[in-house]
């Protein structure tokens, strides 16, 4: 007797009305079959066809939204498979319909609903809220959600619903961030980044709580344990060298990625800042200096500062004839110039942690190396308090020595 595998449903993704019209963007559909019928899904997602990857029918992956549509895409997959497993368990017999029920939860309590399905649905309205939140939080709050999806993924939670959230969550998920490599950092997460994430976290279990959606908000009382010391990774001036010093010339990327990074190096600007910054942004003093004045992205405070003769160099090369409202550099991700930087520190034989928040605290080290005072390295960085800037007072080595022999 010859043994048939059971048939499960397939999903097919496509753009619905693609072929048929010419317009800007195209709505993500899912096309569900079993047993000769089919079932159409509206994923709740837009694309423009230059983001489409045709023949794999996905998100082209470069970009933080695109990677976080396609995670949505596989999860939707996986939906239709736990719900019809779910079925099954229960000794009936499958439909399209059915299979619908479960995954959109139709007759689900507000407390039952999926924490994953609440998250996306409190970030796309912050996404639309364009006056309120940048698309830097959002990228923020998509990477957030990418690692609690591999976490619950992890444990065999994936459908852990809002009610169901505890301090030993929270407690789990802490402690996988914390012990566990990460994909896309290939080690375990630094405490300052495990600590943002749960930020995040938090906002949303928040919301849930204002909405009525949670009895009692499990991060209430829940303590964040930082670090007494921080350890900061920074390049020294001979791992500055050997980066400078390696022949790149045949990859066009890499050359790019350190001339950047040089440039952060010269005036520390934060990743979103230096990705930011605009024509308009840079002037002339009467002697002849290039200053730099803009708003910083994360705190909105101001930042005014004279710049380097190497950034100089870096800024007028990018520029050329661009003028205003235009970017200065070229839109590049943070991931993809951070990978482009771990292949020049293997290339180049550097021991330190290297990406673009190191050009930062580089930045700062070497100033202070340098002799620039703690109170206008505060202003340069654009700190809000001054303790913010001790740290690196404490990793000074040139200072530390010159103290111990006055």
């Amino acid at each position: 007797m010859r043994y048939f595998p059971e048939k499960r449903p397939t999903v097919k993704i496509y753009l619905h009305q693609y072929g048929k019209k010419e317009l800007k963007t195209y709505s993500v559909y899912a096309r569900v079959l079993y047993k000769r019928k089919k079932l159409e899904f509206s994923l709740r997602m837009k694309v423009a066809p230059c983001d489409w990857d045709f023949d794999n029918n996905l998100f082209i992956p470069n970009r933080q939204y695109n990677i976080h549509c396609n995670q949505r895409i596989g999860e939707f997959r996986l939906a239709v498979d736990n719900a019809f497993d779910e079925l099954k368990r229960g000794s009936v017999q499958p439909t399209l319909r059915m299979i619908r029920e479960v995954i959109t939860g139709k007759s689900v309590k507000s407390n039952e609903m999926s924490f994953l399905k609440y998250y996306d649905q409190t970030v796309e309205q912050k996404r639309q809220q364009t006056t309120v939140y940048r698309q830097s939080s959002i990228d923020q709050y998509l990477r957030a959600r990418n690692h609690l999806f591999d976490f619950l993924v992890r444990k065999g939670w994936i459908n852990i619903q809002l009610g169901e959230l505890s301090k030993n969550f929270i407690n789990e998920f802490e402690n996988y961030l914390l012990s566990h490599e990460i994909k896309s950092l290939g080690r375990p997460m630094m405490r300052s980044s495990a600590i943002t994430n749960l930020k995040r976290n938090k906002a949303i279990v928040n919301e849930a709580v204002r909405a009525e959606l949670i009895e009692k908000n499990p991060f209430e009382g829940y303590k964040v344990q930082h670090d007494k010391t921080q350890n900061i990774s920074y390049l020294t001036q001979e791992q500055l060298k050997k980066l400078e010093d390696l022949d790149v010339s045949e990859y066009p990327a890499l050359v790019r990625t350190r001339e950047l990074f040089q440039f952060i190096c010269q005036c520390g600007l934060r990743y979103g800042d230096f990705q930011n910054l605009r024509c308009n942004d840079l002037e002339y003093s009467t002697d002849g200096l290039l200053w730099l004045r803009m708003e910083q992205q994360k705190t909105r405070g101001a930042l005014h500062f004279p710049l380097s003769s190497i950034a100089k160099k870096i800024i007028l090369k990018y520029k050329g004839n661009k003028t205003g409202e235009q970017y200065v550099f070229p839109r590049i991700s943070n991931q993809i110039l951070n990978k482009h930087l771990r292949t020049m520190k293997i290339m180049a034989n550097i021991k330190n942690q290297i990406s673009c928040h190191v050009g930062r605290h580089t930045f700062a080290v070497q100033s202070l190396d340098a002799g620039i005072s703690i109170e206008v390295l505060q202003r340069l960085l654009g700190h809000k308090s001054i303790s913010s800037t001790m740290i690196y007072a404490q990793i000074s080595h040139k200072k530390l020595s010159e103290s111990i022999l006055l």
